[in-house]
């Protein structure tokens, strides 16, 4: 079993995170109310071959984490290890290790997730100085980071789908690259020059998705931008 190594990521401390880029076009816009946002760190473990290995990982977690208290969970496709390192009001921080069961051999890997409700400047500097101390004590290398924000529209225009999509791409300066549309719902996949993160669609990059939901007759418009893609349930 070789050894797991932790703590030799070494972040920039003066990179924008593209949450805040997300956030900062987000509150030029006028009739839109962001409801959530989460930033979501994630490594393949190249050494964890095992269940034995995670577990091995899991002990050198300990060491920087001592208040952590884990939690496992299993299913057909995964199993894994979770933790809560601190949740409040306002912010909730995990750890999540995570092995699939379904590939040969199998992957595991090691995901770092902040989320909350509101991103003042105040909160912005915090979150950036906790994220970059926490990932430089969690992460092997450099993770890949997934950043989320949900919101709904306020306005009572009764606009078909795609006109808001449209809006967001334009507000990103993004090029749309893909798209899924159904009754109810549109998610586009696209590439914008203001963010940093990004990951290739075969012969593509990709850097943004959006997704557009309506609730029904007179119900809400919601919204949800991800770079480079959405991570969470929309």
């Amino acid at each position: 079993m070789s050894a797991l190594v932790i703590g030799n990521n070494i972040t920039n401390a003066e990179e924008q995170l593209d949450l805040f880029t997300i956030n900062d076009y987000l509150k030029k816009e006028k009739n839109i109310t962001i409801n959530e946002w989460s930033l979501y760190a994630r490594e393949k473990l190249e050494n964890a071959q095992t269940y034995a290995d995670t577990r091995e990982y899991q002990t050198a977690l300990n060491k920087k984490f001592p208040e952590l208290k884990w939690q496992e969970s299993k299913s057909e496709q995964s199993k894994g290890l979770h933790a809560i390192i601190s949740s409040n009001e306002t912010v909730e921080k995990t750890i999540t290790i995570s092995t699939s069961l379904t590939t040969k051999p199998s992957q595991t890997y090691v995901i770092y997730e902040v989320k909350g409700k509101d991103l003042t400047e105040i909160r912005k500097k915090e979150i950036k100085k906790e994220m970059q101390a926490n990932i430089s004590a969690i992460f092997q290398e450099k993770p890949t980071i997934f950043s989320c924000i949900k919101g709904e529209f306020n306005d009572k225009i009764n606009e078909a789908l795609p006109y808001y999509v449209n809006h967001f791409l334009k507000l990103f300066q993004a090029k749309q690259i893909e798209a899924l549309e159904e009754d109810e719902f549109i998610s586009a996949s696209a590439y914008s020059p203001v963010f940093k993160e990004e990951i290739n669609n075969g012969n593509q990059a990709i850097n943004v998705q959006v997704g557009i939901r309506k609730q029904g007759m007179g119900g809400k418009t919601t919204f949800i931008v991800g770079t480079p893609i959405i991570t969470i349930e929309y």
